[in-house]
């Protein structure tokens, strides 16, 4: 989901000591003041290392976070104390992830395949296949939506038919919903931000001109957060103003998801692979 080039901060910013303090003026990209989160800090800890080279991850209520690897496993971590544990092997060549709340992870790979896992006891279920390198999972209500290489977005409804929302979205890596009937992709190729509506398949450009945007999430207030690099972005889907709100020091690149609490949590492939905590990113000015 990452790759090992190295990644340049195109604007300034301001070192604050945690991440949820006072802005001070003078980034040149933005009218407010860009925090630099130095990981490690206060601000941004890691949760727990020794992962590998991870690609996809998710996050559930109860404190545990879920990883996929390009070789089939799906593993487990422990939010609290780092353990970490296996859920399955040989799930193919896996990329995106997301959680159903009930006991079940949707997870896609590189040759296009859907698959339903068992949280509890690591079985699988085909979903769907053929459907070209599947990087964004995300799961709502009991239908999947899934992104990636091909430019489309598919619907997997409840019953196991699939349809396709839209097309020519471009390589996407991530995709999140606003829970009103949209979904945003970021696409790596052109730098746009784009908003589907799920109902209609009709797609919009809310952003464009970011440089290989990842990491797309929706928090709480509708606002969109990705990052591009080591940068980190909200935007306002409502009139496409985007501002670069943070800096991450210390991470190769900044691959995250949002939690309900606006934390962010990144994944790290080099140094043996790691997972941290970014907190309150969403709060900042």
């Amino acid at each position: 989901m990452t790759s090992s080039r190295t990644w340049r901060a195109r604007a300034a910013g301001v070192v604050l000591g945690a991440l949820v303090g006072a802005g001070l003026a003078g980034s040149p990209s933005a009218a407010a003041a860009v925090t630099v989160v130095n990981c490690p800090s206060a601000a941004c800890t890691q949760v727990a290392g020794g992962l590998g080279e991870p690609v996809g991850s998710a996050y559930d209520a109860n404190g545990h976070a879920y990883i996929t690897y390009q070789n089939g496993d799906l593993r487990e971590v422990d939010l609290a104390t780092g353990a970490t544990s296996t859920v399955a092997r040989g799930l193919g060549n896996l990329r995106g992830i997301d959680l159903d709340g009930e006991g079940g992870a949707y997870v896609g790979d590189f040759d296009g395949n859907l698959l339903k896992v068992d949280l509890g006891t690591g079985s699988r279920e085909l979903l769907a296949s053929g459907l070209g390198p599947l990087h964004g999972i995300v799961h709502n209500a009991g239908t999947t939506y899934a992104t990636g290489g091909s430019g489309k977005l598919y619907e997997l409804a409840p019953g196991g038919s699939v349809r396709v929302v839209a097309s020519g979205l471009g390589l996407s890596q991530g995709i999140a919903l606003d829970g009103k009937g949209l979904a945003y992709t970021a696409d790596m190729f052109t730098g746009r931000v784009l908003e589907t509506d799920l109902a209609t398949g009709a797609v919009r450009s809310v952003a464009k001109e970011f440089y290989e945007p990842t990491s797309i999430s929706v928090a709480a207030d509708g606002l969109v957060y990705f990052s591009v690099g080591d940068q980190v972005t909200r935007l306002d889907p409502a009139t496409g103003r985007g501002t670069h709100i943070a800096t991450v020091r210390g991470l190769n690149s900044v691959i995250f998801r949002l939690d309900s609490d606006g934390n962010a949590y990144a994944t790290q492939v080099t140094g043996g692979g790691s997972l941290w905590k970014i907190k309150g990113l969403t709060r900042l000015p």
